[in-house]
């Protein structure tokens, strides 16, 4: 069964036989994150209060029963707003873990962030339910999944695409090395360099193609690795050393402020 959420609280599950999709049950007081972007898709809608969500250049109020929906790799920020303590319940759903729902070479494009659809809300609160009440269950998972996937596609058929072009591949070569030299103690020269590029006009196109600086994107790759190797099971310690952080509280400190919770709780969870 789902828990209820006291204030304060973001509780972490992940489907036995839906590998790459997390849910979280959120309840925060006062609470902000600065920008940053997930590795999948974001699906979620809040069941109380409210909050503030910025994304591509535009402040959305997500109110209780409205639906937010993010791209792979958008950038993003959130807080809670007004004196109810903000509820929402969210899935995490890599690329991979859509893909077998979808036709073909489709995938999942969004018009908008914010969606005030009640029956895509209700449908996203009732997966987010049952993925949590079916622990051992294959099919009810995956055919859950399955009525989110369609449900999601069916709310934005047709939506286009942004249009690719040579600057957005500059951005993807030096998101790729970023990617493969998450521990270096790189430079923007060396960024610059891989780019073809001054670091200015590097430091320019990167901010516009992703919403963030190249530091703040090295960031949340950080973090997005060490999610993956506390559910791994490797030591917090080995996990900052091999990510580059400068010790285990560095680590701990940048965990909390993109994540909400330690990254001790987070494997427990």
């Amino acid at each position: 069964m789902s828990r209820t959420v006291s204030p304060d609280r973001a509780d972490f599950s992940r489907p036995r036989f839906l590998p790459g999709v997390e849910l979280v049950s959120v309840s925060y007081r006062d609470r902000a994150f600065p920008v940053h972007a997930h590795d999948g898709y974001v699906v979620g809608t809040v069941i109380g209060g409210a909050e503030q969500l910025d994304v591509a250049g535009a402040s959305h109020l997500v109110g209780t029963g409205d639906v937010l929906r993010l791209h792979p790799g958008e950038p993003h920020a959130n807080r809670s707003l007004g004196a109810e303590a903000l509820r929402y319940l969210v899935l995490y759903l890599s690329p991979d873990s859509v893909a077998p729902y979808l036709s073909g070479e489709a995938r999942l494009t969004f018009r908008g962030a914010v969606s005030g659809d009640r029956q895509l809300a209700a449908t996203v609160a009732s997966v987010h339910a049952a993925l949590r009440a079916t622990p051992e269950e294959k099919l009810a998972q995956e055919s859950a999944m399955m009525l989110l996937v369609r449900v999601l596609a069916a709310s934005d058929a047709g939506a286009g695409e942004p249009a690719a072009g040579s600057e957005r591949a500059v951005v993807a070569r030096v998101q790729d090395w970023i990617e493969a030299h998450l521990a270096d103690n790189f430079g923007l020269a060396e960024l610059a360099t891989v780019a073809g590029l001054s670091v200015f006009r590097l430091a320019h196109l990167f901010k516009q193609g992703t919403g963030v600086s190249p530091i703040a994107w090295r960031n949340q790759r950080r973090i997005a690795a060490a999610r993956r190797l506390l559910l791994a099971g490797q030591p917090i310690a080995d996990i900052a050393l091999q990510l580059g952080f400068a010790d285990q509280s560095h680590l701990t400190r940048q965990f909390q402020r993109i994540v909400g919770v330690s990254p001790q709780r987070y494997r427990q969870q």
